[in-house]
């Protein structure tokens, strides 16, 4: 049995730490204050389980149970989180102690501001037991409060200061044969119900035993990416790495890797990926996350450029990685982890054009086919597969702005250029012609990017007035703002693969309009792909003329429809409003490489605390089967607003809801 004090004090020392393979602090406000609520009650509150091993020639006891705990307590009592944190500090701010309720609260001005019975906790445990007389003289003058209210205030402060003195029962495993596979089993059998420790985890904590440094030099490469608006995970860099070092894919590969090989090939992957992004930015416009699909084909890419030896490599052969890196992207096959997947291609690079062409034959033959076709487009929402393909489509086929007649790309500069998506049929006018449908209103044939400050200009203006799309005092053409874009501009209409029939420009003929953009869209592409690999087939017209449109027209009721959207909109400004991010809207759940993924309403994949809490769902009116494969998939689901609200108040704010 050891007290708290003792234990903080050893975590201070470093005496007490963490294994490399533990995960980052997740507690929820809630948590904290159930734990001071329980100690102040005398409730149990568990034991600690702990490693002792040798790091660095000294003993040290890793924490295997009992880190959010430790560092709870830690961070409460000690006023900032202890040095191996890593996680949102700010579920241990705050909290306070009403002496008369004797309960825990996180601090709440409209609440606490008028009543002087709340005690700041951290405050309470930093003068400790030889300054709680004057603290509490203090606080009563500082309040205009008599001093007759000393009694009442000191009885529940001291059982507080009393829980510095609580103990724990700690375990300890120190069996020197245990390897850290082993370890790590009782981990998992310990958080059982929590998520377990992925092949990933246990490849860095056996790397990292060798090598202090390696998950903080990934961070650091990680964190330098994000400030680029390039998103990726420790396990994603770690499976390139994993293919520079070993040209494989499974994590198992990287266990008997020596420290010093790690560290060199760590610098060489980082190496590579700048270079292989900075060629998808400027070759494809692909120049943050939301567009960067085919996230582990770069994995190929980067063992390509290990096997070459740093010789130069040319222009042309950068077009046939490109092309097949976009092959990838658009057909789904690198979208998810699939190690044989992955192996199957980096079997086929050997650092010479012969390889890449080897990955380029299996295209149409062992896995999927080379023509893009219109049905490539048959989808809705900023996160459809093809999302990123109109993005690319738009930045490097010269596609104009509506306004102004300029060239889209990343490049532009100044107030109002930065890309916008837009509409092209207002959804609000959709909504109100009867499209009822919203993967129909927010099909991927009914966006385009514009400058900001053309976007806000076209507004929810018609692209053409007619009886069910009705003119407005703020047209730029009483015939509809297609017209004017036409008149001022020439081509610009045709540069973003607008249909030049007029009668398609129509609301009341929008499926068509889709249909039609769709054939657009999928020739841009493949008279792209041709650009970049003159073996690039042609379309196969008996396939495109067998392409159909998938969603119906209903004119009729439409509020349902239009009033669940506009209550996700809602959900995104609450959690704006709240300083926490908004989640992906239509976010796809990438399943099989030949099958159209999951829509979720909104999404936070990555968890509301990114890289710290599991991820997120809103689904609203979904079937159970969606529900169950997005739950499968490891979200926490949420079927409803108002219990989506609570949790975020009472778990990630800790606010009454």
């Amino acid at each position: 049995m050891e007290t708290i004090t003792t234990i903080l004090t050893n975590v201070e020392s470093g005496q007490i730490t963490l294994p490399d393979f533990q995960r980052g602090y997740v507690w929820k406000r809630k948590q904290v204050r159930d734990l001071f609520d329980s100690l102040y009650k005398g409730h149990p509150v568990g034991s600690l389980l702990t490693w002792k091993k040798k790091r660095n020639g000294v003993f040290v006891e890793e924490l295997l149970d009992g880190q959010q705990r430790v560092s709870s307590l830690y961070g409460v009592i000690k006023g900032e989180p202890p040095k191996f944190f890593n996680g949102d500090s700010s579920a241990l701010k705050s909290l306070h102690f009403h002496v008369l309720d004797e309960k825990f609260e996180f601090y709440q001005p409209i609440k606490m501001k008028d009543d002087p019975l709340w005690f700041d906790v951290t405050e309470v445990m930093q003068v400790g037991v030889g300054g709680i007389d004057d603290y509490i003289v203090d606080h009563l003058e500082r309040n205009e409060q008599p001093i007759k209210n000393y009694p009442k205030i000191y009885g529940p402060l001291s059982r507080l200061l009393g829980v510095k003195d609580k103990n724990f029962h700690v375990e300890q495993i120190t069996d020197n044969q245990k390897d850290i596979e082993e370890v790590v089993k009782i981990f998992n059998r310990l958080n059982s119900s929590g998520t377990k420790l992925s092949h990933g985890d246990l490849a860095l904590a056996t790397i990292s035993s060798e090598w202090p440094n390696a998950r903080k030099e990934m961070n650091k490469a990680v964190n330098q990416w994000n400030k680029e608006r390039y998103k990726f995970k420790l396990d994603w860099l770690l499976r390139c790495v994993n293919a520079v070092i070993q040209g494989e894919s499974a994590f198992k590969q990287l266990h008997n890797t020596d420290g010093s090989v790690f560290e060199a090939g760590l610098q060489r992957t980082v190496k590579y990926v700048d270079v292989v992004l900075n060629q998808i930015s400027s070759r494809l416009g692909l120049d943050h996350h939301k567009v960067l699909f085919a996230q582990f084909s770069i994995a190929i890419l980067v063992r390509h450029l290990e096997l070459s030896k740093d010789r130069q490599i040319s222009a042309e052969e950068w077009d046939l990685l490109m092309y097949w890196f976009l092959q990838a992207g658009m057909q789904g096959r690198s979208a998810g982890i699939n190690d044989g997947m992955i192996k199957q291609h980096l079997m086929n690079v050997d650092g010479s054009l012969n390889g890449v062409n080897r990955l380029i034959s299996e295209i149409g033959t062992i896995w999927g086919r080379p023509q893009i076709l219109s049905s490539d487009f048959d989808a809705w929402s900023t996160g459809a597969r093809n999302y990123p393909a109109l993005y690319w489509l738009t930045c490097m086929g010269k596609a104009k702005d509506f306004c102004s007649g300029i060239v889209l790309n990343k490049y532009l500069i100044g107030k109002g250029s930065e890309l916008h998506l837009h509409h092209i049929f207002p959804k609000s006018r959709l909504y109100e012609a009867g499209y009822n449908d919203r993967t129909q209103v927010n099909a991927l044939g009914n966006f385009c990017f514009l400058t900001a400050a053309c976007n806000q200009k076209i507004g929810a203006k018609c692209p053409r007035v007619s009886k069910a799309c009705r003119p407005d005092s703020n047209d730029l053409d009483s015939r509809g703002y297609f017209y004017w874009v036409r008149d001022n501009y020439p081509n610009v209409l045709k540069s973003q693969w607008i249909p030049e029939d007029e009668e398609l420009w129509k609301i009341e003929n929008y499926p068509d309009f889709l249909k039609e953009r769709r054939q657009l869209l999928a020739n841009a592409a493949n008279k792209f792909l041709k650009e970049l690999n003159i073996d690039h087939p042609e379309p196969e017209i008996r396939n495109l003329q067998s392409d159909k449109l998938k969603l119906s027209v209903k004119i009729d009721s439409h509020i349902e429809t239009l009033d669940e959207e506009s209550q996700l909109q809602e959900v995104q400004e609450w959690m704006k409003s709240q300083q926490l991010p908004i989640g992906e809207f239509g976010f796809e759940l990438a399943q099989s490489p030949d099958e159209s993924g999951t829509i979720i309403d909104i999404a936070w994949p990555e968890g509301i605390r990114v890289g710290l809490d599991r991820p997120v769902a809103l689904l609203l009116n979904e079937t159970a089967e969606t529900y169950k494969t997005v739950s499968q998939a490891g979200y926490d689901c949420f079927t409803d607003i108002d219990s989506f609200k609570k949790y975020i108040s009472s778990e990630i704010i800790g606010e009454e809801y």
